[in-house]
């Protein structure tokens, strides 16, 4: 349901001189006002600005914030989900009814930046980042040298666990998928639905742990080559195998793996382990009975599984007419105080070198949980080819998962997939 909040009105409609504050085009230089200090004596134009936020706990406070620390301009924002933002503002953006500014998921920052939906972040925004934004997370928002976002949250799945009802069942948490296959023994009962593992079986941002634990590295070493898709590989071969061992204790079809059937069971505390992310954190929060926490997804054939990294990006629409206050408005969002607020409010892990500066943060064993996996994780790929690659991996996975292919044939069948896919494309 779409939300709307505006504040600050009342605040600069009430203001006494008003002086001018330049507009910035769609295509900014660095020729700009950004940065530029204001005597606290003066007064400033008012300037509207709407965003597109992802979630209402996160929205509020950051905007009563902002009505503090930048009163000159009044927000407005409304609910739109992070995964949805880009495609929305291409449809909305040239008809003036996009928001000035949006959160998207890193992966969709390369085809934002070729079909020129992003202002670049200008001198000061990019200098503020470097030091303080992890390399890996830096290098999902810069193209040809110009940063056009900034990374706001990190992400990355990890194993949540049930510790009150594996101290009922006498089991310790862990640490190989071997031991949770041996747990299952002891815990699974599939005629009242109860597994040991809950997560989305057929989906390849999950399953992507079972191929990294044999080597396989997604488009090569530095994940953008893709003619090193190697879908058809012997790693890729020997993870579908485990993955199918792994079906055969969590016997639900991949169509049924969906969030009721993961998240919502485990939150109910069905089950002793579930494989999420940290989006999983807040409903843990309100709704979980029992004690749990997080940890790395355990090893593979004694290998710590690789996980994708994900990032949170705020970016300035192209289609803004106010690039300037726009840039003020992301600066106080990266800023120590607009990072606290989207950990709190959104239950997010802060992108930062040292995410420990942020309050609490220290002190939270479900963030540092995530952050541990995330030391073992890699950004998702950017080249254009990845949407080819999640077009051949899903139906691989769920293959496998279903019990419909070998992995052999279903590697296969993939790599198949992906060349025709990037043949339709061209």
């Amino acid at each position: 349901m779409k939300k709307l909040l505006t504040i600050g009105t009342l605040i600069a409609m009430s203001m006494g001189t008003l002086i001018g504050c330049s507009n910035e085009s769609a295509n900014p230089t660095d020729n700009t006002t950004e940065g530029n200090e204001v005597d606290s004596s003066e007064t400033r134009e008012p300037v509207d600005l709407k965003l597109w936020l992802d979630e209402e706990d996160y929205a509020e406070p950051l905007l009563e914030a902002l009505a503090v620390a930048l009163p000159h301009i009044n927000i407005t924002w409304e609910e739109v989900g992070t995964v949805d933002t880009l495609e929305k503002l291409l449809l909305d953006g040239p008809a003036g009814l996009g928001a000035d500014i949006i959160l998207i998921p890193h992966d969709h920052m390369a085809d934002g930046v070729n079909q020129n939906a992003f202002v670049p972040l200008g001198s000061e925004l990019s200098e503020m980042m470097e030091g303080r934004i992890p390399n890996d997370a830096l290098g999902t928002v810069s193209h040809n040298d110009t940063y056009y976002g900034v990374p706001l949250a990190t992400e990355s799945v990890a194993l949540f666990y049930n510790k009150t009802l594996l101290d009922e069942l006498e089991l310790e948490v862990a640490t190989t998928f071997e031991e949770i296959l041996e747990q299952a023994e002891k815990f699974n009962n599939p005629r009242d639905n109860e597994f040991i593992l809950l997560f989305e079986g057929g989906n390849p941002y999950h399953g992507h742990i079972f191929l990294t634990s044999y080597g396989y590295e997604l488009f090569g070493p530095n994940h953008d080559d893709a003619d090193l898709i190697s879908l058809d590989s012997s790693e890729v071969v020997q993870g579908l195998e485990f993955l199918e061992k792994v079906s055969e204790i969590l016997p639900v079809p991949s169509g049924d793996l969906d969030w009721d059937t993961t998240h919502g069971r485990f939150v109910d505390g069905e089950a002793p382990y579930m494989i999420s992310g940290p989006w999983s954190i807040s409903d843990m929060h309100e709704y979980a009975d029992f004690e749990w926490g997080i940890t790395t997804i355990p090893t593979i054939n004694g290998t710590q599984p690789q996980t994708f990294a994900g990032y949170t990006i705020a970016i300035i629409s192209s289609y803004t007419d106010e690039a300037d206050a726009a840039r003020e408005v992301l600066d106080f969002m990266a800023s120590d105080e607009g990072i606290q607020i989207i950990y709190e409010g959104r239950g997010s892990i802060p992108a930062l070198v040292d995410s420990t500066i942020i309050p609490g943060v220290s002190e939270d064993p479900y963030s540092l949980g995530v952050l541990a996996q995330a030391e073992h994780a890699h950004p998702m790929p950017l080249i254009p080819e990845m949407s080819s690659y999640w077009a051949a991996a899903g139906p691989m996975f769920e293959a496998v998962w279903d019990g419909l292919l070998t992995p052999e044939e279903a590697a296969a069948k993939a790599e198949a997939d992906f060349y025709a896919s990037l043949h339709m494309q061209q």
